[in-house]
């Protein structure tokens, strides 16, 4: 099979890392907040802002991957938002996040290495354009439901100034729009500080990992397993299977592109989706108890999917 165990207990490594860490208490409260604070607030918009900065946007008529993708994706995020209203119960800026951990994959940590095992570096371009667009597409709305949630009752005009503050202070999605506006200001990143900043991109997902790994440690798993469990079934089931109809019955797209799109959609919840959680302390218990879970899970679904796609 594919390095697909390399692939997921690299990811599970880290997690574990962080979780040990804290439930064995190496390392006092007040650092993991550091820790937290620096991955967060400075590693991973800097480590997006070079990515979106560097990479190259390929010319493909791939209008019908993109929608077949993210239609899928923001149907599951309505259903997602929807079922933990009615079932869990939730408040509407905690359904924001329960949404978005359904929809958002691990696309670049599990996602770049899986399609580049299974594809080769060739056919990978046009997964690119999803990794590209993600962010971009679900960021903004899940602010703006939370930032209207939590200022409802304000005028028309301190909701849109806190519209416009909760994305201009999220962090991650203010590093893909600088580096996104670098890439097309045509500049080029200058020589002297690139490989500095490659050490810092190298070190970005591995502390957001272990920053996951870490919260998981504060948390009882117990208490959350019912969120994560559902989470993970839409995720890791419902959303490949929304998003293979849609590519090959509804649109009939290029085998490589309804292969890419299944599996994209198959990934795993991603760690920026724990992101949010912290960001607007909501739900730290739940997403990421379901990172855990849906990594884990996608092993044995995304082994299946190798299998269905004749891919070995």
């Amino acid at each position: 099979m594919i390095d697909l165990f390399n692939i997921v207990s690299s990811v599970f490594g880290y997690i574990l890392f962080g979780y040990f860490v804290n439930k064995l208490k190496l390392l006092p409260r007040k650092y993991i907040y550091y820790f937290d604070f620096i991955g967060f607030n400075i590693f991973l918009p800097l480590a997006l802002i070079i990515y979106f900065w560097q990479v190259s946007f390929p010319e493909i008529n791939s209008g019908g991957l993109i929608f077949s993708f993210f239609a899928s994706g923001i149907l599951i995020y309505v259903i997602g938002f929807f079922i933990s209203k009615l079932i869990l119960n939730y408040k509407t800026d905690d359904s924001a996040i329960f949404g978005m951990a359904s929809c958002f994959g691990n696309t670049v940590a599990m996602g770049i290495p899986l399609m580049y095992a299974v594809l080769g570096p060739i056919n990978t371009i046009p997964y690119m354009i999803l990794v590209f667009f993600h962010g971009i597409v679900h960021f903004p709305y899940t602010v703006i439901i939370i930032e209207v949630y939590r200022n409802r009752k304000k005028n028309i005009n301190q909701i849109f100034y806190q519209i416009l503050l909760g994305i201009i202070k999220n962090i991650v999605l203010f590093g893909m729009i600088v580096g996104i506006i670098l890439n097309y200001s045509g500049i080029d990143v200058p020589s002297v500080i690139n490989k500095p900043l490659d050490i810092f991109v190298s070190l970005a997902l591995p502390m957001v990992l272990i920053s996951l790994g870490l919260a998981l440690g504060n948390f009882k798993i117990k208490e959350n397993i019912n969120g994560a469990i559902l989470l993970t079934i839409l995720k890791n089931f419902i959303h490949p299977i929304i998003a293979f109809c849609l590519a090959n019955f509804l649109l009939e797209l290029d085998s490589l592109f309804v292969i890419i799109v299944t599996l994209a959609a198959a990934l795993p919840s991603g760690s920026q989706s724990y992101y949010f959680a912290y960001r607007y302390d909501s739900l730290q218990g739940v997403v990421s108890s379901n990172v855990v879970l849906s990594t884990f899970v996608s092993f044995f679904t995304l082994s299946i999917l190798l299998l269905f796609f004749n891919i070995t």
